[in-house]
């Protein structure tokens, strides 16, 4: 009987997983930008998402309790490297930022870069959770731990700054 419940939570797990991988994945590239850190943060946060699966009362809850643990295992893994950390020359540094967006469709009128060179980290991941993984505000809330307003704030903020920088590149 042990077996069966077993095959029936991976098959579930699995399936829920499979739905939510890009999106974890996106995730964890805003944040690392690195694909070897990436993998291995993802990889920590497959564990524990699997070890904690049966602890998910409401299975619907799935991405965003995903994304949540992706999140706070990228934040983890910089913890620990924060002290192994070399400096990059700064265009180097501006490349690896941009090639963070790559798998959105976000080139198309300069926005990539504008959120590169404008946004904070806190501001970029509420965007990208947002409008690129649709997200809602009460969902990213949940997910950051942050007050709905605080969500909301960062959003319009983001907004307001790259209108205003987009405007002003067309001038």
């Amino acid at each position: 009987m042990a077996i069966l419940s077993f095959h029936s939570k991976s098959k579930s797990f699995t399936e829920l997983l499979e739905e939510n991988k890009l999106k974890f994945y996106k995730t964890a590239k805003i944040i690392l930008k690195n694909d070897d850190d990436i993998y291995d943060a993802l990889q920590d946060a497959l564990l524990s998402m699997y070890q904690n699966y049966d602890t998910l009362r409401d299975k619907s809850l799935f991405s965003t309790w995903g994304t949540r643990i992706v999140i706070n295992k990228c934040y983890d893994f910089l913890r620990k490297k924060k002290n192994n950390v070399i400096t990059l020359d700064e265009t180097i540094e501006n490349d690896i930022e941009i090639s963070a967006f790559d798998e959105y469709d976000v080139d198309k009128y300069g926005i990539k870069q504008a959120m590169n060179e404008y946004l904070s980290e806190e501001q970029k991941l509420v965007v990208i959770l947002f409008y690129y993984d649709d997200y809602s505000l009460k969902e990213i809330s949940n997910i950051l731990d942050i007050p709905e307003g605080t969500v909301k704030s960062r959003l319009s903020k983001a907004r307001d700054i790259l209108k205003e920088k987009l405007e002003k590149e067309e001038i």
